[in-house]
């Protein structure tokens, strides 16, 4: 069915597939495993090691932590930035 263009395919902001692709088996069973296996400890261990990592200058931790914390950029930002994340807890 041709869009207002008249080329074809679907209109400009609209989907094929509105509530977008549903998790395949695999993912469901690596999700599953995952939820039943980390503990809380684990993670809490698992997020202070990526803190402890990220403030020694790892990018990737850096990226990681700033991910979770903040929330990936939707649009890249230009130029070189840098997000700096201090872990602010009660022994401070």
């Amino acid at each position: 069915m041709p869009n207002p263009t008249g080329i074809g395919g679907f209109q400009k902001g609209k989907s094929g597939n509105p509530k977008g692709r549903s998790p395949k088996k695999r993912e469901e069973r690596y999700y599953k495993i995952t939820m039943t296996t980390c503990t809380f400890e684990d993670w809490k261990l698992i997020v202070e090691r990526a803190i402890k990592d990220a403030q020694k200058g790892d990018q990737a931790a850096r990226k990681w932590l700033s991910d979770y914390l903040v929330g990936v950029p939707e649009t890249p930002l230009s130029g070189g930035v840098e997000i700096l994340v201090r872990y602010v807890g009660k022994d401070d």
